[in-house]
């Protein structure tokens, strides 16, 4: 049998021997399906994948980190012909969402499979933009990751060519919109993008100014500001033109805590009223 896996049934599974040897990290033997790296920075989690792939007759190890180094140091040693990477940990904030090894993981010769819970398209078209096969969601089944490991053992494609090219087509319009938005979103000063951040997080202007410790009078005039500076008219048309591009703006609650530790309180104006800018 070659390393490709072709013949085997979903159902495949080693004998007690062979499961022995590969769950224990022995060199590939006779048989082997092919060799697979688990990237998982859970313990558990890495070597429960790793006894379930020994069962259907994976070679597979685990890399637990707890740094890219390591990871990348162990793929050299083992040689996968495939990274299997957990993308929901990632070894804290130097690995993010696991996107950053895929190139290095590449370059080792591996194909890459990523292993996600995440389902906006923009995020899946990243993956296959640095260069992984495609993905499994967390919710198949092990039979679903056991095939589709096969497949892409096998030399095929497990995302279409047209789905691939959607993909990465939505993409690049996300990131020319994006630079758009940026480009627009530049025109306002800090404390206004602070504002119109609020607005598409559904706060009125009292509340603004309740959150910002300032006169609802000035939250006002720097709404108004920003529906001028963005050309609009209104302010549920200001939250339409940030669309997807939240997070362009500032984030609401770290600057209002350096504002309140750092400026004296201003004081806020009473109204019961919701303030609607026409």
């Amino acid at each position: 049998m070659d390393r490709s896996g072709q013949g085997w049934a979903s159902t495949q599974t080693c004998t007690d021997e062979s499961h022995g040897l590969l769950a224990a990290g022995a060199h590939a033997s006779e048989g082997v399906r092919g060799r697979v790296l688990v990237v998982e920075e859970h313990g558990l989690l890495a070597e429960g994948m790793q006894l379930a792939l020994a069962r259907r007759c994976w070679h597979a190890e685990t890399a637990t980190g707890p740094t890219p180094a390591d990871v990348m140091d162990q793929a050299r040693r083992f040689e996968p012909d495939i990274a299997l990477i957990d993308v929901s940990h990632g070894f804290g904030s130097s690995i993010g969402n696991g996107i950053e090894l895929v190139r290095p993981l590449r370059s080792t010769g591996a194909r890459v499979v990523m292993l996600t819970a995440e389902r906006r398209r923009t995020a899946l078209a990243e993956f296959l933009e640095a260069g992984a096969a495609g993905w499994v969601r967390k919710t198949a089944g092990f039979e679903e990751v056991d095939s589709t490991l096969a497949r892409v053992a096998a030399g095929e494609s497990i995302i279409g060519r047209a789905e691939r090219e959607a993909l990465l087509d939505r993409l690049r319009n996300e990131r020319v919109q994006a630079r758009r938005a940026g480009a627009c979103f530049d025109q306002l000063t800090h404390r206004e993008a602070l504002v119109l951040a609020a607005l598409v997080d559904g706060l009125s202007a009292d509340e603004i100014a309740r959150e910002h410790v300032v006169a609802v009078t000035t939250v006002r005039s720097q709404i108004r500001a920003v529906l001028n500076k963005l050309g609009v008219r209104s302010q549920l048309a200001a939250v339409a033109a940030v669309g997807n591009h939240r997070a362009l703006l500032p984030q609401r609650g770290d600057t209002v805590r350096d504002r309140r530790r750092l400026s004296t309180p201003e004081t806020v104006e009473a109204s019961g009223e919701t303030e609607h800018i026409a």
